[in-house]
């Protein structure tokens, strides 16, 4: 079994995988991976891209690449083009690693849906949060202002949207402030699990 765990900026994926039981289940950060995916991949890269995104010491600058493709959406397809593919595989690699371990792996991904995981899948928990409460956080965790979360959130306004239709059983969790509710919920869903 495969779970996957997906929610717009701010819904509490991140805080839900923390909580999940170290001995039942193994979370797949991919935004982790993206960064392992990135420096795995650096010739093809540096033929995207050239040589100045890499810094000095010879790893990718992510703050010279990401105003780069973040401002243009060909470059953006092209380096998704080089990261998910390496990202997929490796995911399901360290996934087929955890069920022979007797672990349930968890692919924690906003992306889950553009990165191919839903077909992966054979359960997906679908973090949410009121907008006003996902503001609130950024603002204080990230130190975001409230225009610059704004165009976040218009950015991922299709996340989740194609899970109903998927054929895979997608629970939704209730991520509205309340930690004992919340933890509620996830004792209930992994003593279904």
């Amino acid at each position: 079994m495969i779970v996957g765990l997906t929610g717009k900026s701010c819904a509490g994926k991140d805080t839900i995988a923390r909580m999940l039981p170290v001995e039942k289940f193994l979370v797949i950060d991919e935004d982790a991976l993206g960064h392992q995916a990135l420096e795995s991949n650096h010739e093809k890269l540096r033929e995207a891209f050239g040589n100045g995104i890499f810094s000095s010491d010879g790893r990718v600058d992510r703050k010279v690449l990401g105003p780069m493709v973040f401002s243009d959406p060909a470059k953006l397809e092209a380096l998704n083009a080089i990261t998910h593919p390496w990202m997929h595989d490796e995911t399901l690699r360290i996934a087929r690693g955890a069920e022979e371990k007797g672990l349930i792996p968890v692919i924690n991904a906003a992306l889950l849906e553009s990165m191919g995981f839903v077909e992966d899948c054979d359960l997906i928990i679908l973090a949410v949060a009121p907008y006003e409460v996902r503001e609130a956080r950024a603002m204080k965790r990230d130190g975001m202002t409230k225009e610059k979360f704004r165009d976040r959130a218009a950015s991922q306004k299709n996340i989740g949207l194609s899970l109903f239709s998927s054929g895979r059983r997608v629970i939704t969790i209730v991520n509205d402030g309340d930690e004992n509710s919340l933890r509620l919920q996830l004792s209930f869903l992994c003593a279904k699990i």
